[in-house]
């Protein structure tokens, strides 16, 4: 809390800040006085006098100077010590003055600061000294100090302010002009006014500047009452006239002005004021030169341009200009984006000034260059251009080819073409439908391809395998490749081939498609059964010709090339129908994983149209052609009765080849059949979720059921066509009637998609499921009737093939006790007659046994080829040994010809019982694996009975010795 001195002290600081309240007032009121008349006294004098600028600019300072010393002796002082700064006067003399003006305080305020400071000095007495102090404070508190000076009493100075300023304000109204013109002249002090003239000369050029070295034409108008016949021009004290141009008109041309020039206009005794005509450089642009930087991945070496400005650059090319000039201190650089004024960089080597600009271009576009000087040019601005030259867009163009044992082995030839290089080529994928069987971070994948990075045209070459994707039926995946270029300023840029697109077929497609090369292989097996039957009559019959001619012919040499040149056709159209059967296996096994069962099959119809055509079979007719230069009748019919059996040979291949590959296509087709029904039925069931669960769409729901029904309709029209082909078998295959499951399947989905359209949900889901569920079951049912099947088919196979080879093995001896009876019987003897008919016996017995191994060798493809074959060449030796017997009585020399026929024969038999007893092993060792309801129960465990067995080392024993004797 503030004592009572300290209010004290306050008062009087408020009456100090008065006091010089009081003081500024005043003062201004003698400010206004003095300024005022200081003013009209000046005004009034010039307007009097007349005065020459020398006066007038005397005058003009002297009154600035009063004006200065009256605002700071009157207004600026007790301004500065109203708010305390400075000197001020003290406590002890505001002091004075208050107890001046009030009798009652006197002396007893300064007594009281006095004794105030005695307290400071005095310490012992300080409490005595600041109680008295106290109550001093007190006895004064109520004076009121402020009140000793009354600001009112200035109104008194007003008679300094006042008159002064009521003349000036008369003044004004009443006769301005003793005022404002005087005014004027004083504050253009440094101006000549001349006399008032009838007339004023005006210059109607905007400005009096001309550039160095140039003319100038001056252009005065006269303006007045009274104008003017001639106007002179005053330069250097020389007259010279201006050319009139008109009544008012006059003009002077100033030719190659170097330098200022002052002159001064007059006509009919007035003068207008002095005028001068200044003079500035004129800058000129010299001589211009460009530094080209290139990006560095354009490879190209810096150069510099000493031509015109207009330059054509790569995009990125930074570009110096420096140009040299005279009379410039700047230049205005002029693009097509921004505009640049440049300073000077140094001088050049001829005084003249260097400027430098640098700037990166992207784009082209037109320019300009103009040096000025002060912000001012005299020249046009040079034009320039510069076209800039893009990076243009890699360019790639890719050649497909597939392989053609493998639609999904793809070879790539593609060209790639850039104006600079590249930086990158890839091949990528992507799959859009499917792909479930590849992980998800593996369906979109890109593979880089090594390029030469500097060499602008160039070729490569790609190999894509898509088998090793696993592709599934169905999938589809999209691929392209991509080039990047080396574009340094931009990044690089990509271009990318047409988009290929990869449709892996559906398992309908794989079907249809199977279907489809099915038939063709049929129809060209039944082609080549017919031409093989042809053949087989048509060289029968030229056989019968050649033995009744002495020597063959040209003709006859014709007939037979028109023979071999058939059997290549005929050779050729069982290889397409090989390949078309090995690729649609191919095709069929990389979309989806068969059954093993299958896959036995498949390789065993496979081995059977590749061994259709064996080697001996190719290397006969390569002799036979041989022949047909040298014409020897003997060789030849010996070489077509070996075309004959060939004939028979392929023809029954052919037939057996035909009737295995239908075998194959029920079974496979109904594999294929049982795949699609799991796979619809797993459809359907995730259908019935998505039903059950209520979230998709009603209408996308009804979509997906239609869709299904129509899939299932297409298995029922696959089911069909199966039951047809199986018909078509010579033995049909125990396939089970589905024709009632598939009207319950069909009728649970038709309720399903109405349940839908009446947004029945549950029950649609119900019908759903159950549809599911008996597709599933139908699929079990066929595969399970398969399995069976082929259970039994191998049983009743086997059951043949061992009374087969028991029928074989017993012809074979009874083929031996024939030709042991012929050799002990003498030729006149007439037992041969009951020989000859015990061999033809033989004959019919091998007849029934040649159609017995045809019948089972269709259905049996562990049976090799040579079976047939071997039986062929039992029918025909037997057929011939028959021929000789019946010429052996008349003639001696045909006997041992019969002998040596009848030994070929049972040594055909043996090989043939030996093949068909390795046969039998291997299909009961098949057996003994194969999954089933029950085991082979026949007798004979891996081979025949212990008769058989006996019977089978006697006729290897005998192999054995034959064998040896044709060796020695």
């Amino acid at each position: 809390m503030a004592s009572d001195y300290d209010l004290l002290i306050a008062k009087l600081d408020g009456f100090i800040r008065k006091y010089y309240k009081d003081r500024l007032i005043r003062g201004i009121l003698y400010s206004v006085g003095l300024l005022v008349l200081f003013f009209l006294l000046a005004s009034l004098g010039e307007y009097f006098g007349k005065f020459g600028t020398g006066v007038r600019t005397a005058l003009f300072w002297s009154l600035a100077v009063l004006a200065a010393v009256v605002l700071v002796r009157f207004i600026a002082l007790p301004l500065v010590k109203l708010f305390r700064m400075g000197n001020v006067i003290s406590h002890e003399d505001a002091a004075a003055i208050v107890g001046t003006h009030f009798p009652e305080v006197r002396d007893k305020l300064l007594n009281t600061l006095q004794l105030r400071g005695q307290s400071i000095e005095d310490p012992q007495q300080r409490q005595l000294i600041e109680a008295s102090v106290a109550q001093r404070s007190r006895e004064l508190s109520p004076v009121p100090f402020s009140s000793a000076i009354d600001l009112g009493l200035n109104r008194r100075y007003l008679r300094y302010a006042l008159p002064p300023l009521g003349v000036l304000v008369i003044l004004l109204f009443a006769a301005p002009s003793l005022i404002t013109g005087p005014t004027k002249r004083l504050l253009a002090h440094g101006t000549e006014f001349l006399p008032e003239a009838p007339f004023q000369f005006h210059v109607v050029n905007k400005e009096l500047k001309v550039p160095e070295n140039e003319d100038f034409e001056l252009e005065v108008q006269m303006q007045g009452d009274a104008l003017p016949q001639q106007v002179f021009m005053d330069i250097g004290g020389q007259s010279v006239p201006l050319v009139r141009q008109g009544a008012d008109r006059f003009s002077h041309r100033f030719r190659n002005v170097q330098a200022p020039v002052d002159f001064q206009l007059g006509a009919e005794g007035f003068k207008s004021a002095r005028m001068r005509l200044e003079t500035e450089a004129n800058p000129m642009l010299l001589g211009l030169t460009m530094a080209l930087e290139y990006p560095p991945y354009l490879g190209m070496r810096n150069t510099t341009s000493n031509s015109s400005g207009d330059i054509s650059v790569p995009a990125g090319t930074r570009i110096t200009w420096t140009a040299e000039t005279r009379g410039a201190d700047g230049m205005a650089l002029v693009l097509s984006d921004s505009t640049y004024t440049l300073d000077p960089a140094r001088e050049g080597a001829t005084g003249g000034q260097v400027f430098t600009a640098t700037k990166r271009f992207l784009n082209g576009g037109n320019y300009s260059m103009q040096p000025t000087n002060r912000g001012i040019a005299t020249q046009p601005p040079a034009q320039y251009r510069i076209d800039v030259v893009p990076d243009l867009y890699p360019t790639i163009a890719v050649e497909q080819k597939p392989d053609s044992l493998s639609p999904r082995r793809l070879w790539f030839k593609g060209d790639i073409g850039d104006d600079h290089g590249f930086k990158r080529l890839a091949f990528h994928y992507r799959f859009t439908v499917g792909g479930d069987s590849i992980p998800a971070d593996q369906r979109e994948h890109t593979k880089d391809i090594a390029v030469q990075p500097g060499v602008t045209r160039q070729s490569f070459f790609d190999f894509e395998d898509l088998d090793a994707l696993r592709l599934m039926p169905g999938d589809k995946l999209e691929y392209w490749f991509e080039v990047w270029d080396n574009d340094g300023v931009r990044g690089s840029k990509s271009t990318k081939s047409a988009t290929q697109v990869f449709a892996a077929p559906t398992l309908e497609e794989l079907a249809a498609k199977q279907d489809k090369q099915g038939e063709a292989i049929k129809d060209e097996l039944h082609e080549s059964i017919k031409a093989a039957q042809d053949l087989q009559r048509d060289l029968e019959k030229m056989r019968r010709d050649m033995q009744d001619k002495k020597e063959l012919n040209w003709q006859d040499k014709q007939k037979m090339q028109d023979v071999l040149d058939r059997q290549k056709e005929l050779q050729q159209r069982v290889e397409k129908a090989t390949e078309t059967l090995k690729q649609s296996q191919q095709e069929q096994q990389s979309y989806k994983q068969a059954d093993e069962r299958i896959l036995q099959k498949q390789q065993q119809v496979q081995q059977l149209f590749e061994n259709v055509l064996s080697e001996q079979m190719k290397e006969l007719y390569k002799q036979v052609q041989e022949m047909l230069e040298k014409i020897d009748k003997e060789q030849l019919q010996e070489k077509m009765q070996d075309m004959k059996l060939s004939q028979e040979d392929i023809e029954k291949e052919l037939d057996r080849a035909m009737e295995q590959f239908k075998q194959m296509e029920v079974e496979q087709k109904a594999e294929d059949i049982a795949d699609q029904l799991e796979k619809l039925a797993e459809d359907q069931k995730k259908l019935s979720e998505e039903t059950k669960d209520g979230k998709g769409d009603q209408e996308d729901l009804k979509q997906k059921q239609d869709s299904l029904n129509k899939e299932f309709q297409d298995v029922r029209d696959q089911l069909d066509s199966l039951d047809k082909k199986n018909q078509a078998l010579e033995r049909p295959m125990d396939l089970p009637k589905t024709e009632e499951k598939e009207q319950d399947i069909q009728k649970e989905q038709e309720n399903s998609s109405e349940q839908l359209e009446k947004k029945q949900q549950k029950k649609a889901s119900e019908s759903q499921k159950k549809a599911g569920e008996q597709m599933e079951q139908l699929a079990m049912d066929m595969r399970s009737a398969m399995k069976d099947d082929q259970q039994q088919q191998s049983e009743e196979d086997m059951d043949a093939l061992r009374q087969l080879l028991e029928n074989i093995v017993q012809l074979s001896f009874d083929q031996e006790a024939n030709l042991d009876d012929l050799e002990a019987t003498a030729v006149r003897d007439p037992h041969l007659v009951d020989i000859g008919r015990k061999q033809k016996k033989l004959r019919d017995d091998a007849r029934l046994v040649e159609d017995s191994l045809f019948a089972l060798s269709k259905r049996v493809p562990q049976l090799e080829a040579m079976v047939n074959r071997e039986m062929n060449l039992v029918n025909d030796n037997m057929d011939q040994a028959l021929s000789h017997l019946a010429e052996a009585r008349a003639n001696e020399r045909e006997r041992p010809i019969a002998a040596d026929k009848q030994q070929r024969a049972m040594t055909s038999l043996n090989n043939l019982a030996l093949m068909l007893d390795e046969a039998l092993r291997q299909m009961q060792q098949q057996a003994s694996g194969m999954p089933g309801k029950g085991s082979c129960n026949k007798p004979g465990g891996a081979g025949s009975s212990s008769g058989d067995s006996k019977k089978m080392q006697k006729i290897k024993a005998q192999q054995e010795a034959l064998s040896s004797n044709w060796r020695r």
